[in-house]
């Protein structure tokens, strides 16, 4: 692992400071907790809030499980280490994002693949 003692506590406190934010959305937001009083006609808008809440959730909720393997990773001193190529991340990158596990190229390259996936995907339906 190539980053200084300084850039390791840099990243610490910038993951901790993530998972308080993503912890107060989490309680702010957890669907378990909202629901809506429904009134004749209201269930179509209680239906789409009750989804957007969902959605909410389970993206907070994925960020949650990025930033576990963000500290585990950087307290097993590869957070720099790309794992797909095993590349070094760049530690400007890891500043921008924390939860990064991919080089620039790797990531650009899922990215690229994912997106093929979904133009294919919906042209032959």
């Amino acid at each position: 692992m190539s980053l200084s003692n300084a850039q390791q506590i840099a990243l610490k406190l910038k993951l901790e400071q993530m998972k308080q934010a993503i912890q107060e959305e989490l309680r702010k937001h957890n669907p378990n907790k909202s629901h809506i009083e429904n009134e004749i006609g209201d269930g179509a808008i209680a239906d789409t809030l009750s989804h957007d809440a969902m959605a909410q959730y389970l993206h907070q909720h994925a960020e949650w499980e990025a930033l576990q393997r963000a500290q585990a990773r950087l307290s097993e001193n590869i957070a720099d280490v790309c794992r797909e190529c095993g590349a070094t991340i760049p530690f400007a990158r890891l500043e921008v994002e924390p939860t990064a596990e991919r080089c620039i190229q790797c990531q650009g390259a899922l990215e690229a693949d994912d997106q093929r996936l979904h133009i294919h995907g919906h042209s032959s339906m």
